[in-house]
């Protein structure tokens, strides 16, 4: 019997991925005080910016009221679908605003409780979806008269756009493809339990890009006139949603693919429902490479903005906000890094208690037989 593992996993490349799946995936982007690599090493750092002031947003960590949860969580959720398509500049002023107001609305019960296993049983229940059935974002032919930096600008948002249009659709393929014939399949390869571990948090991190899907539309469309998208990005990714469902979905990932591989080597109705989704699939990208997309995002989107911003001229209004930009999701991938270490280390220290529990317990075990011995 082949080896399951190799079927699955190692067919199809990584995505220049080269580190193991539960290492620390963010370090490339990371200033290096804590011990990971510097981000000037990748060519990119916050000190490179004209120096700028931003009110900090004293936002409220404390918890949604359950009331607020099962009531108004829905007309909340429209509003700011309908600032988002406006996709004017005083569209996106609203949908920040919107989101300082009430950025905690759109979380999930399962954020705020502190038992991870009955936030898995409820998640299905208080998921809000997100009705994405909007114009998609096409830019327009490209003028005449242009500079040689609008000329790469264009080019460099055409990448934005489709390289997020991909990401949407590869999430849209786990759930469809992947988790909804799994949940209807029976007998079912995997518990219920172990399908909500596995595409834990898949759906909230497709509702962030929705969100973002939308606004790039309306900017998309208006580029000529506007050529500005930093504002965009710092409306997207300053919400605490971002970070929830990536760091949750982050620190879950060594548990999602530990399932995988083991009900591949134990189950080989499983192992051959993977195969076959994975040929009929035009690309044969596996669901372990499509999983390993939210990992990749966001040095992808650094790398795509710090082009965007090599080729701002001084003085240009998408400048500042560009830096803004890069300035969030450098933070935001920081943090992330700091809540997988967190995560890992009480994982470690769960591990060790366990094991001197158990030491202790096979000491006490073993005394009465040596009392026994010695009489």
């Amino acid at each position: 019997m082949e080896n399951p593992e190799e079927a699955i996993y190692d067919d199809v490349p990584r995505e220049n991925s080269d580190s193991e799946p539960d290492e620390m995936i963010y370090d490339d982007v990371e200033n290096g005080d804590e011990g990971g690599h510097s981000s000037l090493e990748y060519g990119w750092s916050s000190s490179e910016f004209e120096s700028y002031e931003e009110q900090s947003d004293s936002e409220s960590r404390s918890g949604v009221p359950r009331s607020f949860l099962r009531g108004d969580h829905r007309k909340q959720m429209q509003k700011l679908v309908r600032a988002a398509r406006e996709g004017t500049k005083d569209g996106l002023e609203k949908t920040k605003a919107a989101v300082k107001r009430g950025r905690s609305f759109i979380r999930t019960k399962s954020f705020i409780s502190a038992d991870h296993r009955s936030c898995l049983e409820e998640e299905q229940n208080v998921f809000i979806d997100v009705d994405c059935k909007h114009p998609e974002a096409i830019l327009t032919p490209m003028p005449e008269g242009l500079s040689q930096q609008q000329v790469v600008r264009r080019y460099i948002l055409g990448s934005i756009v489709d390289s997020e249009k991909n990401y949407v659709d590869a999430l849209k393929r786990i759930l469809e493809q992947y988790e909804k014939p799994l949940w209807e399949m029976e007998p079912k390869v995997l518990s219920e339990r172990k399908l909500r571990t596995v595409f834990f948090r898949v759906k909230e991190v497709l509702q962030c890009h929705c969100l973002l899907q939308i606004a790039l539309a309306g900017r998309v469309a208006e580029w000529d006139s506007v050529e500005m998208i930093g504002d965009v990005f710092v409306a997207s990714f300053s919400k605490s949603m971002v970070l929830d469902a990536y760091s949750e979905y982050v620190n879950n990932f060594s548990t999602a693919v530990a399932i995988l591989k083991k009900t591949c080597a134990t189950k080989p109705a499983f192992l051959e429902f993977l195969k076959q989704c994975q040929e009929s699939s035009p690309d044969r990208v596996t669901l372990h490479s499509l999983m390993t997309k939210p990992i990749q995002r966001f040095p992808q989107f650094i790398l795509l903005l710090q082009d965007m911003l090599k080729n701002t001229p001084r003085g240009h209004p998408d400048r500042l906000p560009l830096q803004m930009a890069l300035t969030e999701l450098e933070t935001l991938a920081e943090k992330l890094n700091e809540r997988k270490r967190d995560a890992d280390q009480r994982c470690e220290i769960k591990q060790i208690a366990k094991a001197i529990n158990e030491r202790y317990l096979n000491k006490v075990d073993a005394f009465p037989l040596c009392a026994v011995s010695l009489c």
